[in-house]
């Protein structure tokens, strides 16, 4: 069992969360995630082909559990499926517009949460950075051609 799914299924016990076979897959499809941010859909649908006994219900309801318990991020969107996350370390996220993919840039907040606090007394318990544009693949393809 990874170390992920291992702090997944710990954290779940000791909420009081029952641990199905249901939510244990899906619990492995989102420690292998790394990387990815898949929308509840898109967990569904790798899920389903392989196992047909998990419900959309059972994804949107683990997904939900997993937010509450602070062992996943939610990145909305007004318009589109919802992303999950599992990099819980702080980074940007890059978001294509025209794909609409999700990548993580490893660095830390562009100003230290410490700065907040110093000078306006606000306690920062979260932050979210995302940086909106193209991703190399779709850049190439906007570009004019030669």
């Amino acid at each position: 069992m990874s170390r992920a799914r291992e702090n997944i299924v710990k954290a779940f016990r000791e909420a009081g969360y029952r641990i199905t076979r249901q939510r244990e897959i899906v619990f492995d499809l989102l420690a292998k995630a790394k990387g990815r941010h898949p929308s509840a859909r898109q967990i569904f649908d790798d899920l389903r082909e392989s196992h047909d006994n998990v419900s959309v219900a059972t994804v949107y309801n683990t997904l939900g559990a997993l937010t509450r318990l602070g062992l996943i991020k939610v990145i909305e969107f007004e318009s589109g499926d919802n992303r999950h996350e599992t990099n819980l370390e702080p980074h940007i996220n890059l978001i294509c517009l025209s794909c609409n993919s999700i990548r993580d840039l490893d660095i830390g907040p562009p100003i230290h949460v410490e700065c907040a606090r110093k000078q306006l007394g606000f306690t920062v318990k979260d932050f979210r950075l995302e940086y909106y544009g193209h991703c190399s693949e779709c850049a190439g393809e906007l570009s004019p051609q030669r």
